[in-house]
């Protein structure tokens, strides 16, 4: 059933065949393709749905999956801000780079929307304002339009951000939230001027004022692997 979903011979939206057909084609029980169907909606490849119209549907492939794996790590304490840094300044600045030959007028228009929607939101939702920012991040990879670089941002560039932002909302007034925006705007107007040298300095200079601004906060989280990094950089 995997390699019919992978070969396309279902497409994302269609309704696999009940139960008792699946058991019948592939002559086996129905507690085995119950299982086979549990572990084939874990790795994210279908969707079971309950009531009047459900059933069990392909998916679109999406990294939750993945965003779930690196949620343990983080639980867990294998992964901590600095390795997630570490990781970003390896791939962003680049991305910022070919975002910045590459991208289209509405490009510019939804990340131009995007800081907007940011700043609007910097006086009544702190925390909203500090998640579009770190989407904003996202957008950018989407320019590349390749699903490998997109995987890697949504699984670890949101979802650990979204545990910093969680950890830090006390910590940043509005003055530092404004910095972090208008950082952002920064990389973008050299994306809109084609700039490419300048997209991968703006990125990798912001990244590295992230970085210090949280290892204030949280220094037990320090890395000497990002600091050898930003040595090179």
């Amino acid at each position: 059933m995997r390699q019919s979903i992978l070969d396309g011979l279902y497409s994302p939206g269609d309704r696999l065949p009940p139960e008792r057909e699946l058991v019948e084609q592939f002559k086996v029980s129905r507690v085995t393709v119950r299982e086979a169907l549990k572990n084939l909606e874990a790795n994210g490849l279908i969707a079971i749905k309950r009531g009047m119209n459900g059933g069990t549907y392909v998916s679109e492939l999406k990294p939750d999956p993945i965003i779930e794996n690196f949620k343990n790590l983080i639980s867990l304490g294998k992964v901590n801000f600095a390795h997630l840094m570490h990781a970003r300044l390896y791939i962003e600045p680049n991305t910022a780079k070919v975002a910045a030959s590459i991208r289209t007028d509405k490009d510019i228009t939804n990340l131009t929307e995007m800081l907007d929607e940011a700043e609007r939101y910097v006086n009544y939702s702190p925390r909203k304002a500090r998640l579009i920012c770190t989407r904003f991040h996202c957008e950018v990879a989407k320019i590349l339009q390749n699903p490998i670089i997109d995987f890697i941002c949504e699984s670890i560039t949101e979802n650990y951000s979204l545990v910093l932002i969680e950890m830090s909302q006390a910590k940043l007034d509005k003055n530092d939230i404004l910095n972090l925006i208008n950082e952002h705007r920064y990389i973008l107007d050299s994306i809109i001027q084609k700039e490419l040298d300048e997209a991968y300095e703006r990125s990798k200079n912001h990244l590295i004022k992230t970085y210090h601004m949280y290892s204030q906060m949280f220094p037990h989280a320090d890395n000497k692997s990002i600091e050898n990094c930003i040595k090179l950089s």
